[in-house]
């Protein structure tokens, strides 16, 4: 049981932590192990206090490790760009080509002397990909994936010595967390500490192999937290390269990677950062180095129109937009929902592409009911915003992107979802429910509210984002 002197693990807690103990400036081997692992550390924490988790990804079948080193087997890049663009493997079919495509990268990418690199998301590529420019890296994701497997199994030398050095590094941090939040979390974090050293080592060492070839002059990440872009981050400082980081939606006042305390300049994040919107300004808070530009979503510019016209909105559609953290209560108001309504309106509940391999597994209530439920890439979550005419979800980007599409929203009170999306709350009135009783009340007696749609994303983006290209070449 927590005693009366523990903290709640609230980011304001977190941070006041980090900053106590300069968590960001220790080193492990010269890496700066807490910086690459403070989102799980933050969870691991309020896993066990709070009860709240991320979902967990299964690991890789045989076929998936065959894939992936034929893949790794491939020469790597050597043309000379003036950018390299880091991005993940997630890829939406393009309602008019049928060809999967980046949404945040493809586009500006065509407009550059530009190599794409794309590592592996949810194990896969998605083919075909329209573009000419796309490197696999599953290379370091094979290398990283065995290295982490034999040490594991053997106990490698190298092993031992990484996890001497964090706990020599971070072992009274970790007791200072027990003493602060109340669980005693030491013996977990030894191991992701020194799993992920493993894996930044061997990330960088590709990733600077890939700048000895192409030799960009301003690298753009799509994540700034995964762990190429960690490596990309820290070799631009290393290397006089500038980095900047696209964000890939929206964040939230007590999401962990976009909070810091302003003194914590660490070389493995970008300089720069790249949102959506205004409404971000005040909400995202990275260390007093990194220079934020607002640019808006070329993808949702040219899409809305083409997707509104295919897809006319059906006054009589909900569509519940499930998260990977909330997703487990998200579903069983949906599902009770699609009791209590019937045949009275048409349900669809969007997965989120991270609960796509285990959703029948933890939600299956789920699975019965007469719900619509959206668990590929083959459409984008747009095609289901232009269909509905109110969204019900938590803290999720894609109610943002709801209300450019003119959709009604309401929000569920499930965990921190009243402090995170207080913007829309205290600002617009947005409804909070915590049940499908309360969601009918508001359907059957006009209560839904609808935001301006043009008040979201800033115009003029794909204009914005190549001026700021241009700016480094």
């Amino acid at each position: 049981m927590k005693g009366q002197n523990m903290k709640t693990p609230s980011i304001e807690n977190f941070l006041e932590f980090e900053r106590k103990y300069k968590c960001n400036s220790i080193r492990a081997c010269g890496i700066p192990v807490w910086t690459l692992y403070r989102y799980e550390i933050h969870n691991t924490i309020k896993k066990h206090t709070v009860g709240r988790e991320e979902g967990t990804q299964t690991p890789f079948s045989k076929k998936e490790l065959i894939s992936m080193a034929l893949n790794a087997i491939k020469p790597l890049p050597r043309k000379k760009v003036d950018v390299l663009f880091v991005a993940d493997g997630r890829r939406n079919k393009n309602i008019e080509t049928g060809v999967y495509e980046n949404i945040f990268f493809d586009e500006v990418s065509k407009q550059f002397n530009s190599l794409l690199v794309e590592h592996p998301d949810n194990h896969t590529h998605l083919q075909p990909n329209g573009m000419d420019n796309v490197f696999f890296t599953d290379r370091v994701a094979f290398k990283t994936n065995i290295a982490v497997k034999l040490a594991n199994k053997f106990n490698t030398k190298k092993k031992r010595e990484y996890t001497k050095a964090v706990i020599e590094s971070y072992g009274s941090i970790f007791d200072a967390i027990k003493d602060t939040f109340g669980p005693d979390v030491k013996d977990e974090l030894i191991e992701g500490f020194v799993e992920r050293m493993y894996y930044y080592e061997i990330t960088k060492a590709f990733c600077s192999k890939i700048l000895d070839r192409v030799q960009p002059k301003l690298i753009m990440e799509l994540c700034y937290y995964s762990m190429e872009s960690f490596a990309y981050s820290a070799l631009g400082k290393e290397r006089g390269i500038p980095t900047a980081e696209y964000a890939h939606g929206f964040a939230f006042p007590t999401l962990t990677p976009m909070q810091f305390n302003p003194e914590d300049n660490v070389e493995v994040l970008p300089e720069h950062e790249l949102i959506y919107s205004r409404t971000q300004e005040q909400i995202v808070h990275l260390p007093s180095d990194v220079k934020m530009h607002t640019v808006g979503f070329p993808f949702f510019e040219r899409e809305r129109e083409k997707y509104k016209s295919k897809y006319p909105k059906e006054k009589n559609t909900i569509c519940f937009i499930s998260t990977e953290r909330e997703g487990i209560y998200i579903s069983k108001i949906a599902a009770d929902l699609a009791d209590k309504l019937g045949n009275k309106y048409r349900i669809i509940y969007k997965l989120h592409p991270k609960e796509f391999g285990f959703y029948k597994e933890r939600y299956p209530w789920l699975l019965d009911k007469k719900v619509d439920i959206i668990d590929t890439l083959d459409n984008h979550i747009f095609r289901y915003l232009a269909e509905s005419n109110v969204t019900i979800s938590t803290v999720s980007a894609s109610v943002w992107e709801s209300i450019g599409f003119s959709c009604g929203t309401i929000l569920l009170d499930i965990g921190e979802t009243g402090r995170n999306m207080e913007y829309l709350i205290n600002g617009y009135g947005v409804p909070i429910v915590e049940n499908a009783e309360q969601i009918i009340d508001i359907l059957d007696n006009d209560k839904v509210v609808y935001v301006d749609p043009e008040s979201i994303f800033e115009p003029d983006s794909m204009e914005n984002i190549c001026n700021f290209i241009k700016e480094f070449i």
